[in-house]
């Protein structure tokens, strides 16, 4: 009996690690890993989206390539803050889907002039 379980379990461990390297080269196909860009939106149009951000004291920003592809959520707009989905191909940054995070921010009302 205890021969048997033996031989079961070297059976199994045998198919175990012939599956496991099959695994391994799927996994390697799949596409990249999401690449994510957060900021403010400095300009954009219907073809491309700029998105700044200060990281450190160091201001950087992005350019976006817009497709019809693109999933937008939220209303879109100046300066509001935004988080990029993108993929870089031959062609650049392409967004694939943008978040945007909070509205606009409101403009300061003006105070009234004393007499």
């Amino acid at each position: 009996m205890a021969a048997f379980r033996t031989i079961v379990f070297l059976i199994a461990l045998i198919a175990g690690a012939t599956v496991m390297p099959l695994r391994a080269d799927e996994t390697n196909t799949s596409k990249t890993a999401d690449t994510f860009f957060a900021g403010t939106v400095s300009q954009s149009n219907s073809e491309t989206i700029i998105v700044g951000r200060t990281v450190r004291g160091q201001a950087e920003s992005r350019t976006f390539r817009l497709t019809p592809h693109t999933k937008i959520e939220g209303k879109l707009a100046l300066r509001v803050r935004v988080t990029v989905r993108y993929v870089t191909d031959d062609e650049g940054d392409t967004a694939t889907l943008i978040v945007v995070r909070g509205a606009a921010p409101a403009p300061k009302p003006a105070k009234p002039k004393k007499p």
